[in-house]
């Protein structure tokens, strides 16, 4: 099994989501929303170095619990090697928090690959606005319980039932969710 940023953010946004995504069903290809946040990550900072645009880690982990080890997978945005830090562009703060989850994510990563990273910024061009995040004992936990979360959502023989939240409407799952229901 992999686990990837993509599954942790989808966790805190959505379980329905994480599973279908995670389930081979994805719909994110069809959404304008997507296409204008991808846009707007390889557009907002144009003086970067192109060596330091991407970076992709895997890393092998045993969660604790499990008799198996997994493949933890970040394809990070921006690292700036000489600082240490992770930054991860996204078109606005409606996520907020399942964005802090991903950041975090790719510092533990970094982290178990050793590689020495101190802080990740999640940058919101639009809002021009940044947020700092930092990989203490208390979100390293976070991460761990995270990912077993995953792993136990994704493994699951039944997709989680759909909820309704006010950001339903602009996802991109929204109409395989709701297709046919009222209102």
């Amino acid at each position: 099994m992999n686990v990837i940023a993509t599954h942790i953010n989808y966790l805190l946004i959505c379980k329905r989501k994480l599973w279908l995504f995670a389930n081979g069903i994805n719909m994110e290809h069809n959404s304008d929303l997507v296409a204008q946040g991808k846009w707007i990550g390889e557009n907002s900072y144009d003086q970067r170095a192109n060596k330091n645009e991407e970076l992709e880690v895997s890393v092998a982990y045993k969660p604790e619990g499990f008799r198996e080890e997994i493949s933890l997978n970040a394809k990070i945005d921006f690292f700036d090697a000489k600082k240490g830090v992770v930054h991860e562009t996204k078109k606005s703060d409606a996520f907020e928090e399942a964005h802090r989850a991903q950041v975090l994510f790719y510092l533990f990563v970094l982290q178990k690959s050793g590689v020495n990273v101190s802080k990740g910024i999640i940058e919101y061009p639009k809002q021009r606005e940044t947020v700092n995040v930092e990989l203490n004992d208390e979100a390293e936990k976070e991460v761990k319980k995270w990912i077993i979360e995953v792993l136990e959502i994704v493994e699951s023989e039944t997709c989680p039932p759909s909820i309704k939240k006010s950001k339903c409407r602009n996802c991109s799952y929204f109409d395989f969710c709701w297709s046919g229901e009222e209102g």
